[in-house]
């Protein structure tokens, strides 16, 4: 499989911060790479306060490089992750960009594509904690990301910000790579982190995907809650296998939205990067053996053909790094 969104250079860094690679090392050991064609690798930034709050107050603070951030947990990236690997490097919530002239150190570092806000909002947009849209500084950033062929991942963005960027494409005729990381359907889980009908058929008119995660909350709205309401208990298992059956629904909802099998991807959006533990209120699939389940429950409604496509191949095709592009 292809990982559409991996929060791995987070967890890179944070163990850079705290001199102590133990997790990352345990994480080289166990996690199975037979499972992985590819990975979007992503470091992420947020406000402080929201950073306090998931996980390190101390990962980024003033006078900090978002260059120098970047190029540490991408040269860590080297050291661990399998050469034969394909990884794409990506920036989650571009808050601590000076500008988009930020943008080319980061390209020369190996950046291969830019989520322009996290769930809050910054000086190119929000997330989904605000209504404001694409700012003037945020249309300058998207113009620069496509002029350096960097992609635009629009999972995260609120309404407003999302339909700002797709319309300034649109009117600019700008050649984009343009989809959603991780990004589930909102017709089937109703939170604001999912998107419409119309949100998602619009990633596919670019030519873009979906990557449709695995994460309990995004799959069936409470899913976080019930499952631990559940755990220890006999319906555990059996509420495990619906929150699968209905993660291939999203799939399957998707595909439907975009008339294309084109336009989906797998991805997992792991979070134990929070506390560098086992965030296991999120991932339905276990990880060791995510691939295999995952070709399983798709294999009933699709070709061994299909599959591969929703699995690696369109995101290896929309993704693969243009001749000037860093592969680790």
């Amino acid at each position: 499989m292809f990982d559409t969104h991996y929060d791995l250079l987070t967890k890179l860094y944070i163990c850079y911060k705290r001199n102590d690679f133990s997790y990352i090392e345990n994480w080289v050991k166990n996690y199975n790479f037979n499972n992985v064609t590819g990975i979007i690798a992503n470091l992420c930034f947020m406000s402080r306060e929201e950073m306090k709050e998931e996980y390190d107050v101390d990962y980024f603070n003033e006078g900090d490089s978002v260059v120098d951030i970047f190029r540490i947990s991408t040269e860590l990236l080297r050291k661990y992750v399998p050469s034969d690997i394909q990884v794409i490097t990506s920036i989650e919530g571009c808050d601590y960009l000076k500008d988009e002239n930020d943008l080319y150190a980061l390209k020369e570092l190996g950046l291969d594509s830019i989520l322009p806000v996290w769930n809050c909002q910054n000086k190119f947009g929000s997330g989904n904690r605000s209504d404001m849209g694409l700012t003037d500084l945020g249309e300058k950033l998207i113009s620069k990301a496509v002029e350096l062929d960097i992609g635009i991942d629009l999972s995260h963005a609120n309404e407003n910000t999302f339909w700002d960027i797709i319309n300034y494409i649109k009117d600019n005729e700008l050649d984009a790579r343009v989809y959603a990381s991780h990004s589930n359907v909102r017709s089937l889980c109703d939170i604001k982190r999912n998107l419409t009908d119309e949100q998602i058929k619009a990633i596919g008119e670019l030519g873009g995907f979906v990557g449709i995660m695995s994460n309990s909350g995004f799959v069936d709205k409470g899913g976080y809650t019930r499952r631990e309401e559940l755990r220890g208990t006999p319906d555990y298992s059996e509420y495990i296998e619906y929150l699968k059956e209905k993660y291939i629904e999203h799939i399957l909802y998707a595909h439907k939205l975009t008339g294309s099998i084109n336009h989906v991807c797998v991805s997992t959006d792991d979070m134990g990067f929070c506390e560098l533990g086992d965030y296991t209120e999120c991932p339905i699939f276990n990880y060791s053996s995510i691939a295999a389940d995952l070709r399983k429950s798709l294999s009933k409604y699709y070709s061994a053909e299909e599959v591969d496509k929703i699995m690696y191949e369109n995101a290896v095709n929309y993704l693969k790094p243009a001749e000037n592009r860093k592969v680790y």
